[in-house]
C-alpha cells in the first residue's frame, strides 16, 4: 500500500505540472482582464478536438497538429475578447458571468453536433518507465516536462519582454499603465491571445493521457477554478503552489478510495480553506 501512495503522490505531482500551465491562463486572464473566464476548459476541449480531427482525420503530424491548434486557439481567444468580453468590461460581474457560461453551453453543443457524444482518442502508444518498484507513464512525464518548460517560457515573457512587463503593470493597475503609455485595450487582447495558446498546449500535453468528448472541458475547467481561487485570485505562484497540492491529494486519494470521492475530498480542502483563509493561501485580503 506504501509503494502505492508513493506511486500515487508522484503521478499527482506530474499531474500538478499540467494543472498549474492550465491555471496560469486562468489566472492570467483574471489578473490582467479582471474577468472570471468559465469556459476556459471548452477552450481546451476545442483544441482537443482539432488536433484529434488534423492527426487521426486529415493524417498531418501530431506536432503540426498541435502547432496549428495552439494558434487556432489564440485566434479563439481573440474573438471572444472582441465579441464577449470587451463588450462587458464595464458591465455587472453577474452579467460577465453569464455570458461567458453561455459559451460552455455553446462550445459543448456545438462539439455534440459535429463529433457527437462517442469518446475520441488519438493512438499514441508510449512506454511505461519502471523505476525499482515505482511506474510512471511516459506520457505524463513528457506532459509534465512540456508544462514546466512552458511556464519557464511564460516568466521569462512576462519579467524580461515589454509586452510582458506591460502585461505585468496592467494586471496591478490599469490606470497607471494607461498613464505610462500603455495600451490596455491592446494588452487586453494579446492577454486573451495567450490565455487561448495556452489552452492549446495543454491540449496538445493531454492528447496522449485523456480521450475527448464534448463535456471533457467542464472538470478542467472546475479543477482550475479552484486550484485559482485555492492560490489567491490573479496570484501567479499561488496558483502554481495550489496546482501540485490539488494533483497531490486527488491522486492519492483516488488510490486510498475511489476517484469520485477524491474530488470530494479536493472540494472538501477547498471549501475549509476558504472558510480558513478566504484570499488562498498567498492572496492578499481585501483584493
Amino acid at each position: 500500500m506504501f509503494e502505492q501512495i508513493i506511486n500515487a503522490a508522484i503521478n499527482g505531482i506530474l499531474l500538478g505540472g499540467v494543472l498549474a500551465l492550465l491555471a496560469f491562463g486562468l489566472n492570467l486572464i483574471f489578473g490582467v482582464v479582471k474577468i472570471i473566464h468559465m469556459a476556459y476548459g471548452q477552450f481546451v476541449m476545442l483544441g482537443f478536438y482539432l488536433i484529434y480531427v488534423l492527426t487521426v482525420q486529415l493524417h498531418v503530424p501530431l506536432i503540426i497538429s498541435s502547432l496549428i491548434a495552439i494558434c487556432a486557439m489564440a485566434v479563439l481567444g481573440i474573438l471572444t475578447q472582441l465579441l464577449v468580453i470587451e463588450p462587458l468590461l464595464d458591465a455587472p460581474r453577474l452579467n460577465q458571468l453569464l455570458a461567458l457560461a453561455g459559451l460552455i453551453i455553446v462550445f459543448e453543443n456545438l462539439a455534440m453536433v459535429i463529433w457527437g457524444a462517442d469518446y475520441r482518442g488519438i493512438p499514441l502508444y508510449l512506454p511505461i518507465l519502471h523505476i525499482g518498484n515505482f511506474y510512471i507513464r511516459f506520457s505524463c512525464l513528457i506532459a509534465f516536462l512540456g508544462a514546466l518548460m512552458t511556464l519557464g517560457l511564460l516568466y521569462l515573457f512576462l519579467h524580461k519582454t515589454y509586452i510582458g512587463l506591460a502585461i505585468r503593470a496592467t494586471a496591478q493597475d490599469v490606470e497607471i499603465a494607461k498613464v505610462m503609455g500603455v495600451n490596455s485595450r491592446l494588452i487586453y487582447f494579446v492577454t486573451l491571445a495567450a490565455g487561448g495558446a495556452l489552452t492549446g498546449i495543454v491540449a496538445a500535453f493531454f492528447t496522449p493521457i485523456y480521450t475527448v468528448h464534448p463535456h471533457f472541458g467542464s472538470s478542467f475547467t472546475i479543477m482550475a477554478f479552484i486550484i485559482v481561487v485555492l492560490g489567491g485570485m490573479g496570484n501567479l505562484l499561488g496558483g502554481f503552489i495550489s496546482a501540485f497540492i490539488i494533483g497531490i491529494v486527488t491522486s492519492v486519494s483516488a488510490v486510498l478510495t475511489t476517484a469520485e470521492v477524491a474530488d470530494i475530498i479536493a472540494l472538501l480542502i477547498f471549501i475549509l480553506v476558504m472558510l480558513v483563509r478566504p484570499q488562498g493561501i498567498l492572496g492578499v485580503r481585501g483584493t
